[in-house]
Parts: C-alpha cells; sequence; structure tokens
C-alpha cells in the first residue's frame, strides 16, 4: 500500500525507485533496525494471541474480552518503569477498580459462584490474563523500541507490514505442530469450516485482524501505550451485545457489574491522562488516533 501510493503520488525518485528504495526513502528509522524490531515485536505478538486463543474456547466472548482489557493494567505498572510514567493517585485508583471488576468477570462468568465454577473456565481466564499481559509489554516495547518521537506514518505502517510478515513462518510451522500435538489442551485441528457461515466469519476475522495491527502502531506512536489500551475498552460492551445477539449468551448480575467496573477504572484513567496532557500542552491532531 505504501509503495503503490509513493508510485502513483510520489516524486519522480520514488517512481524509478525499487520496493525496497522507497520503503527506505520514508523510512526516519533504518530499514535493517525496522526489519529487527519488527521481528521481535511480531513473536512477542504471536505469543499473546496463542493464549487468547486457547482460552476463547472456554469462556464467552464478552467475558474474553473484559478480561483481556485489563492490559491497560500492566500498561501503566510497565510505563512506569521504562517510559518515565508518574505514579498517580487518580491512575492507581483507576487500575484498582478495573482490576476488581476482572476478578468478577473471571469468577462469575458463566453464572455460577465460587462453589460451582469449573477449574477450566479459571485456567482460560488465568490465561487471558497471561495474554493481556504479554499485549502490554508489546505495547510498551513497541513505544520503547520506536521512541516517543517517531510519529511518522510511513515508519509506522511500514513496521505495522513487517510484524505480519514476521507472522506467516511461525504460523505456517505452528498449524502443523499444533494439529500433531500429543497434548490435548495444544491440540488444533486443520479442519475448514464446513459452511459458508463458518468460511464468512473466518475471511471477516482475517481482514479485520489486518485493519486492526495496520492502526495500532499509529495509535500507541501518536498517543500513548495507556491510552490506546484505555481505548479499547469500548470492546466490553459491543462484544456483549454480540454474544447476547449471536451466542444467546445470559449473563450474571456479577458479571454485568465487573464489566462496568472495568469500563469505570478505564475512564478513571482516561480522565487522569487527559487532565495532564491538558496541563502539558495544547490539544493536537493526534487525539484522532
Amino acid at each position: 500500500m505504501i509503495v503503490g501510493y509513493y508510485k502513483l503520488y510520489g516524486n519522480s525518485a520514488d517512481r524509478y525507485a525499487d520496493f525496497v528504495g522507497i520503503l527506505q526513502h520514508h523510512s526516519v528509522i533504518p530499514l535493517p533496525r525496522l526489519v529487527y524490531i519488527s521481528g521481535v515485536l511480531s513473536m512477542i505478538y504471536l505469543i499473546s494471541d496463542f493464549f487468547w486463543y486457547a482460552a476463547l474456547g472456554d469462556v464467552s466472548v464478552a467475558a474474553g474480552v473484559a478480561i483481556s482489557n485489563s492490559s491497560p493494567l500492566f500498561v501503566y505498572c510497565l510505563s512506569v518503569c521504562f517510559l518515565n510514567e508518574h505514579l498517580n493517585v487518580n491512575k492507581i485508583l483507576g487500575v484498582l477498580t478495573a482490576f476488581v471488576g476482572v476478578i468478577l468477570i473471571v469468577i462469575f462468568q458463566d453464572g455460577s459462584g465460587f462453589g460451582t465454577i469449573e477449574a477450566t473456565t479459571i485456567i482460560a481466564g488465568i490465561s487471558m490474563i497471561i495474554s493481556s499481559a504479554i499485549y502490554a509489554g508489546y505495547q510498551v516495547a513497541l513505544q520503547l523500541a520506536i521512541g516517543e518521537d517517531v510519529t511518522d506514518t510511513s515508519t509506522l505502517l511500514t513496521l505495522a507490514g513487517l510484524c505480519g510478515l514476521f507472522t506467516f513462518p511461525p504460523w505456517i510451522l505452528g498449524t502443523f505442530l499444533l494439529a500433531e500435538s500429543p497434548f490435548s489442551w495444544l491440540y488444533e485441528s486443520l479442519a475448514f469450516p464446513g459452511t459458508a457461515e463458518g468460511v464468512f466469519l473466518l475471511i471477516s476475522s482475517g481482514a479485520l485482524t489486518v485493519v486492526f495491527c495496520a492502526f495500532l502502531p499509529l495509535a500507541i506512536c501518536w498517543t500513548s501505550p495507556l491510552e490506546t489500551s484505555v481505548g479499547c475498552m469500548l470492546t466490553i460492551p459491543l462484544s456483549g451485545i454480540m454474544d447476547t445477539c449471536i451466542h444467546h449468551t445470559k449473563f450474571s448480575w456479577e458479571c454485568i457489574v465487573g464489566s462496568v467496573l472495568v469500563m469505570a477504572g478505564f475512564a478513571i484513567l482516561e480522565c487522569s491522562t487527559k487532565k495532564k496532557t491538558a496541563q502539558q500542552e495544547p490539544p493536537t491532531a493526534s487525539a484522532w488516533a
């Protein structure tokens, strides 16, 4: 997409340059370094995705999304350690509020309580939390590797494309390894969806994932890892509606309260972030991220 754009609308040098030449010319980071960063980040993202999809079979989509949206808790802690983020009482309150909500969702996601909850559900919930922690590390690592001052669109889209290319070899290899795994918790069938609806959902999921991964580096570098992870809280009510309409899932009141607490915690974090930003600098176009 980037190469095609500059071939059509770039200068004369772009029209006669090769594929690599165009990417190098319009990247503020040397291409070899960008390739190295992409390779490392793509592996982190793949591991996070593995824990997510491995657990998705034992939890509802809404519960899984709500639990995975605990990533701001981990993003905030990692940002304090590596991105010079300062401790803030309001942000800590938001983190604790969201964490209580996540605990409620993990325990009551299937309508049961402490006495009837299944071990597989607990394990799936823990897998979701591990996934969100690794995903938080991915966001902070991306910001740390690229640099807080890099906001160039071409560079960030090139990074997103390279990350996608690096996922193909482990994806192909992992597909066959998991299909032959002797462990049930690692086994994944090679079976293709047998209905037109299944094929449509598979293609739609892949297309939406590409769009998400293309916009993610832009959002992280134009705003911050914390603000980006906070923005993902909108998937909680949407996934709940989809679960109710498509899967006819019924949620307990504890689970609904947990989702509200998660969103309330994120709202506190967002208000604290916006207040700090307003005091430091005037509003900019990066808010569109």
